[in-house]
């Protein structure tokens, strides 16, 4: 709901610029580079409070590229001021990542004292527990997760392939929260057909997907939160 009153409000002031400036109010400015400074902005503003490197640093450097002449940096357009978004989007989410990660599920344990404190160890391709915590950066990472209570399962993934088996997992509670931080990476995700998926996750030139979807009644919800920059979430029932 959230998100469709930003997006409304945004387009709103979106359409009243464009308007503006084709009388002359507002520097020259042609109509394609004006929709691309439009969509870029909204993508900043989206990307801020989530803290998205990719959302920001992507949209500031196409910005950059289109006033090049105005701005005077021709010299380093395009490709160097696209390379240095890359190599910044990179950094950024190696650095703060994981401290983003672990700050939103401290949070989440202040608010359900049910919860365990720590994350379960991540040792071996079987990992158990009620709060896991999986992390892969330049590599790949599959995981059978077997817990017979699970509560909260947290991702790193940068640059990475990822594979999640959660089939074998039990929910008794009803109720999953899986967190995603991911950039640069293919997440695959195996889970039950009668799991409902709520996805909540941010994609910033990324998708998430359901495959093999059916209409089994379900009985475990399944909750999608986090970031997903330049990469892609697949979601495979079985």
């Amino acid at each position: 709901m959230k998100k469709r009153y930003f997006w409304g409000v945004f387009l709103l002031f979106a359409a009243v610029y464009v308007i503006i400036s084709q009388y002359g109010f507002l520097p020259d400015i042609g109509m394609f580079s004006l929709l691309c400074t439009v969509a870029c902005i909204a993508i900043i503003i989206y990307s801020i409070p989530s803290v998205s490197f990719g959302g920001i640093l992507f949209p500031l450097a196409f910005i950059g590229i289109l006033y090049d002449d105005q701005l005077g940096i021709t010299a380093i357009t395009p490709w160097t001021i696209l390379i240095a978004a890359l190599l910044g989007t990179i950094g950024l989410n190696l650095i703060f990542s994981p401290i983003k990660s672990r700050c939103k599920c401290m949070k989440k344990y202040k608010k359900n004292l049910e919860m365990r404190q720590e994350f379960s160890e991540d040792k071996g391709e079987n990992v158990q527990g009620e709060n896991i915590y999986l992390k892969s950066n330049f590599g790949s990472l599959i995981r059978y997760v077997t817990s017979e209570d699970l509560r909260y399962v947290s991702l790193d993934s940068s640059f990475s392939g990822v594979k999640i088996y959660l089939d074998s997992a039990r929910v008794p509670a009803g109720n999953v929260t899986l967190e995603i931080n991911s950039s640069f990476s293919g997440v695959e995700l195996y889970v039950p057909k009668n799991w409902e998926i709520n996805n909540h996750i941010h994609s910033a030139f990324g998708a998430v997907d359901q495959k093999n979807k059916s209409n089994e009644e379900k009985n475990v919800t399944l909750t999608l939160e986090g970031e997903n920059s330049f990469g892609g979430i697949t979601l495979i029932y079985v």
